[in-house]
């Protein structure tokens, strides 16, 4: 009986591990966390995307917007104005792929406010709290961006700690504790004012 039940144990425990080597690491990531998934398609715009799109953000990020074309055609020219490179042929490809998937009468990820602490700065050394900030930039946040990315952003503290949390949950390594004094050097240094 102890042999059948070990033997059982042992059974489960292969099983468990096997399943967690064959998933893919992005979905063990995305577990537990409040973000859209997205499957990268299938056809010529999956190149598409990967060749124009990818290099700066992940396709998730499609599925919080439910627009017509225009809508769309409006968001990849933003994205043109910020130094994305995409040819008329891929746009047009990109577009109808979006429209279909994400169009006006899908219905968009709700976007959650991001949780960091707002913290009150109106004391301590001010000098200390930003030289950690900006060691966090460039070692945390410079993995993945250029600093000019940054400085040109121009965003609000709240839009900075919304930013900072979704980094987060995309794999930056900071701590909870980290968000809101970053948001914080962020908008004072690289801010809409």
């Amino acid at each position: 009986m102890k042999w059948r039940f070990g033997k059982a144990v042992m059974g489960v425990a292969v099983a468990v591990i096997a399943t967690a080597l064959v998933m893919p690491v992005a979905a063990q990531n995305r577990r537990g966390r409040n973000r859209p998934l997205v499957d990268l398609p299938s056809g010529p715009v999956r190149q598409v995307i990967l060749n124009n799109c990818t290099a700066c953000h992940g396709i998730d990020d499609y599925a919080y917007y439910a627009m017509d074309r225009a809508g769309w055609q409006k968001l990849i020219e933003t994205m043109k104005e910020k130094g994305a490179v995409i040819s008329d042929d891929d746009r047009a490809t990109l577009l109808d792929w979006l429209v279909a998937k994400f169009g006006p009468d899908s219905k968009p990820f709700p976007r959650a406010r991001a949780d960091g602490p707002i913290l009150n700065f109106g004391g301590g050394d001010t000098a200390a709290r930003d030289a950690a900030a900006k060691r966090l930039v460039d070692t945390v946040c410079r993995t993945c961006h250029t600093l000019e990315r940054i400085e040109v952003a121009k965003y609000t503290e709240d839009k900075w700690r919304e930013i900072v949390n979704d980094m987060k949950t995309r794999g930056a390594q900071l701590d909870a504790a980290d968000v809101a004094p970053l948001a914080t050097y962020l908008a004072k240094t690289y801010g809409a004012n």
